[in-house]
């Protein structure tokens, strides 16, 4: 009885542990990190967040000298960094995947601050990356419109990442630059040495492990704008397996050898000797012998019929 509840307690285990494991795998992903564009003062600041999932929902967070605030909740008394966020701000909802906070107006206090959101399903959560809020004299931002999230590649495979931007003006032109963080902090970026100044990055693949990127996009008049970090992570290459094709394999038509005991001696390999001593094969009565049996056994009867047909079986 103990070793029959131990089982059904080791099944509602496993039971929790798959049902814990599907939800998690069912939860949001995000696919588009907020940006960290540098914004003149009055300018509209734009910050999205893209996730995949069902029946979403984000909360918008910020630092804001030393403070943590809820900034998608301000039904409440005004908060200390409201007078500086603009006009008009808050937390939008395109559709039903995409998340986004305007400042209408953002003002030179705001700089320094940082904004993120957590998205929740109903069931499980994920938090996006914190960006700076930076407000400068220059011109106005270029958009940062889609970067990857992050990115898996196998040691050895070709890979890229491809920043794409849409300027703030149609005479504005657009530079990109290349950046990576060895710590995963934006303080922290260096320039990519060996990068071209364009909107695509290729990828070292020759080193298993994680490696983190940041695309900074420019304005011909100054407007600076930094994509979220990158993780591009290096798995070991899968081994390729053996493929055998049935059509390069050989039958085998080497004949099974005959065992010396098993082999029954034949005519030719049997000791001569005397006719005589060779027992006599029996080829067994002749047909006419059976005719006549048959017809002698029509005349006995029935009871000599039987007994003929007991015997030859």
């Amino acid at each position: 009885m103990k070793k029959i509840l131990s089982i059904a307690l080791c099944c509602l285990l496993l039971c929790a542990l798959a049902v814990s494991a599907m939800a998690a795998s069912d939860g949001p992903v995000i696919t588009l990190q907020p940006q960290s564009p540098t914004y003149t003062q009055y300018d509209v600041a734009l910050y999205i967040v893209k996730a995949e999932g069902t029946n979403l929902t984000a909360t918008w967070y910020l630092d804001w000298l030393g403070q943590t605030y809820n900034i998608s909740d301000t039904s409440g008394a005004m908060q200390d960094w409201e007078p500086y966020a603009g006009e008009t701000y808050g937390p939008q909802q395109p559709d039903a995947n995409t998340f986004t906070y305007t400042f209408g107006g953002i003002e030179y206090d705001m700089d320094g601050a940082h904004i993120w959101c957590v998205i929740e399903d109903g069931h499980n959560t994920v938090t996006s990356q914190k960006v700076r809020v930076s407000v400068k004299d220059f011109g106005a931002p270029p958009s940062i419109l889609e970067i990857p999230a992050q990115v898996t590649v196998e040691q050895g495979a070709e890979a890229e990442i491809r920043c794409v931007a849409t300027s703030p003006a149609e005479d504005v032109q657009l530079t990109y630059r290349w950046f990576e963080t060895t710590t995963g902090s934006m303080n922290d970026i260096s320039a990519v040495t060996d990068a071209q100044q364009s909107d695509s990055l290729k990828l070292d693949t020759s080193v298993v492990g994680t490696r983190n990127y940041v695309c900074q996009v420019s304005t011909s008049d100054g407007g600076i704008a930094y994509s979220s970090i990158v993780p591009v992570t290096v798995t070991e290459k899968t081994p390729d397996l053996p493929t055998e094709n049935p059509d390069d394999t050989e039958p085998d038509n080497s004949q099974p050898t005959e065992s010396t005991e098993q082999k029954q001696p034949t005519d030719e390999t049997k000791p001569a000797g005397n006719e005589q001593d060779k027992p006599q094969k029996d080829n067994g009565a002749p047909w006419w012998s059976l005719v006549l049996v048959g017809l002698a056994a029509a005349g006995a009867g029935v009871g000599v019929a039987v007994l003929l047909v007991k015997k030859k079986a």
